[in-house]
């Protein structure tokens, strides 16, 4: 299990899922702002993005759209594995 914090860092939420490290919703509310491509910060922020894929909020040039939708469909790992292993990706990339 890993620990998510609120925006304050305060608030515990423990997740199902295992994740290298512990990260805050700053954290990955920053990633996305810094890295999302502008159709993808609107989508998430005026419509919520609750049912959009990394690929659709990052670009195709940063997410693979093929590999993303076969390890969903194959894999089965769930939407919140699947934003938690892009936002390390792209973390990792940019050394954040």
């Amino acid at each position: 299990m890993s620990n998510v914090y609120d925006m304050s860092g305060k608030k515990k939420v423990v997740m199902n899922e295992e994740a290298d490290e512990d990260i805050t919703y700053k954290e990955i509310m920053k990633i996305i702002i810094e890295n999302a491509t502008e159709e993808g910060c609107n989508q998430i922020f005026s419509y919520g993005g609750i049912d959009m894929c990394p690929s659709d909020i990052f670009g195709s040039e940063k997410i693979d759209k093929q590999k993303e939708e076969d390890t969903c469909n194959y894999e089965s790992i769930g939407c919140t594995k699947c934003w938690t292993n892009a936002v390390n990706q792209i973390k990792r990339r940019a050394n954040i």
